[in-house]
């Protein structure tokens, strides 16, 4: 399939219950969206690498038991991540939850896509980019930006809620997500 670029004009994330899974739909035009079904494994997946940058405060009880049990955080590292926390919750204010998602009469593919593998591009630090791997061979890609990322953060944790997911993992766990990290260099190189 021919890959194209299309900036997403609202986004909605669900718990189908029938399918125990959660429902993306991307509006990326009056006239189309891209709907992808996302599992737990994934949904954790995209959390985890999301949060990281969104900083959501995620309590204590959705953690497990591993996590309450390590108190190795420094009172510097907590009051950093304290004031992460803030700049998130006061960040999301300024997003729009409240207006309905408007349903599009197609999709770009005919059914809804089922994502089987996330992978992630950070570019000097910065996340830029996240690809949804789709059964069938197909693959969304979305440019992410700070509020893209604080949005589906923010979906996530609420969506995980109805299906009664826990989708904040131990710091300990091994992650199973594909991640490319480039540096570009800051000044410009020449070529003789």
């Amino acid at each position: 399939m021919q890959s194209q670029t299309q900036s997403i004009q609202q986004i909605n994330l669900a718990y189908d219950s029938h399918q125990d899974r959660l429902l993306l739909k991307a509006a990326v035009s009056n006239d189309q969206e891209i709907r992808v079904w996302i599992t737990y494994r994934i949904a954790r997946q995209i959390f985890t690498v999301l949060n990281r940058e969104a900083h959501l405060p995620v309590s204590a009880a959705g953690l497990g038991s591993a996590a309450l049990l390590d108190n190795t955080q420094s009172p510097a590292e907590a009051t950093r991540q304290f004031e992460q926390e803030a700049e998130a919750v006061q960040d999301l204010e300024a997003l729009d939850f409240e207006t309905a998602y408007q349903q599009r009469p197609s999709s770009i593919s005919e059914q809804e896509l089922l994502a089987v593998e996330t992978r992630f591009v950070s570019i000097n630090d910065q996340l830029n980019n996240m690809q949804l791997a789709c059964a069938g061979g197909m693959n969304v890609n979305m440019g992410l930006n700070k509020e893209l990322v604080l949005a589906i953060s923010r979906m996530l944790l609420i969506a995980s809620k109805d299906a009664g997911w826990v989708l904040a993992a131990a710091e300990k766990e091994p992650e199973a997500v594909s991640s490319i990290v480039m540096q570009v260099p800051a000044e410009k190189q020449v070529l003789h």
